[in-house]
């Protein structure tokens, strides 16, 4: 499995709006991210349809987080931006297996373990963890 490249700009847009306390522009978000001003707003559309960053409009406005970065993984916002997080197709629901492996097939089970084990490090990495990587260099 491999990101796609909006959710990682989703990533990095979070990171950057749990470091601020009021309200952000998008202009400011691109700016700041990198990001163009076009894709930062499909982003914080998807964000925002999600409810993991909240909107105000008008001059003082702008993009805020909904939650915490210590109540707010990469899980969530893998999950608002991926159309799937499922490393193998055969996870995504009974009778998707390629080879009609279904419950028996002892690949699907390493699939099924290693795919949970994938979600719980997405859902124990808090953005506020997230951002204490930068302190750890060294």
């Amino acid at each position: 499995m491999q990101l796609n490249q909006t959710t990682d700009y989703a990533v990095r847009i979070v990171v950057f709006l749990s470091r601020k306390k009021n309200f952000v522009s998008s202009n400011e978000i691109s700016k700041e991210t990198g990001v163009t001003q076009n894709y930062t707003r499909e982003i914080l559309r998807t964000l925002t349809s999600k409810k993991l960053i909240k909107i105000k409009r008008g001059v003082k406005g702008g993009y805020k987080l909904n939650r915490s970065p210590e109540e707010m993984s990469l899980y969530d916002i893998f999950a608002a931006m991926e159309k799937s997080i499922k490393i193998n197709p055969c996870l995504e629901h009974e009778g998707s297996c390629t080879l009609y492996g279904d419950d028996g097939c002892h690949v699907k089970r390493y699939y099924t373990l290693l795919q949970q084990e994938f979600e719980e490090k997405l859902k124990c990495m808090t953005i506020a963890k997230l951002e204490a990587f930068k302190d750890d260099e060294g």
